[in-house]
């Protein structure tokens, strides 16, 4: 009985001791990538600016206003992409309008994904009309486009 209640033991202990090494593991290849100064290319552009837009209650037209800086402003920049509702076919409304700074982006649509040439400043202000039901929403990314700085 004493021999099977050591072996026990000794399994937990050998268990515990390889589950912390493995665990241990991940944590050590984390550590090394942040060590490489170079950045590879994640497949994603490089965000300027993001948020969901809500459509207002009921279902007539809303205007939402956001503001946002950026520094440094990167030489060329950006295109604005439009994901309606959840990028799926649900919560999308029906249709939206954007402006930057003004001038209109994208007019008034309500495709699933759009996207335009956006002309970023430091400081800019992002103007959003939408109509839709309770619930619906879109989501704006602005994102560095290096084809835009040539």
């Amino acid at each position: 009985m004493m021999h099977f209640a050591l072996s026990t033991r000794s399994f937990a202990l050998t268990a515990c001791v390889v589950g912390c090494l493995i665990n241990a593991m991940p944590l050590h290849a984390q550590e090394a990538k942040t060590d490489n100064p170079k950045q590879t290319f994640t497949g994603y552009p490089p965000a300027v600016y993001m948020h969901f837009f809500l459509a207002c209650p009921d279902d007539n037209p809303c205007t939402q206003t956001a503001t946002f800086h950026v520094d440094p402003l990167p030489r060329g920049c950006c295109v604005l992409i439009v994901t309606n509702g959840d990028g799926r076919g649900t919560d999308e409304v029906s249709s939206y309008e954007v402006f930057l700074n003004g001038q209109p982006v994208l007019p008034t649509g309500k495709a699933r994904n759009a996207q335009a040439v956006a002309k970023v400043q430091q400081d800019n202000t992002l103007k959003v009309v939408l109509t839709g039901k309770p619930h619906s929403k879109v989501f704006i990314l602005i994102a560095y486009d290096p084809r835009e700085s040539k």
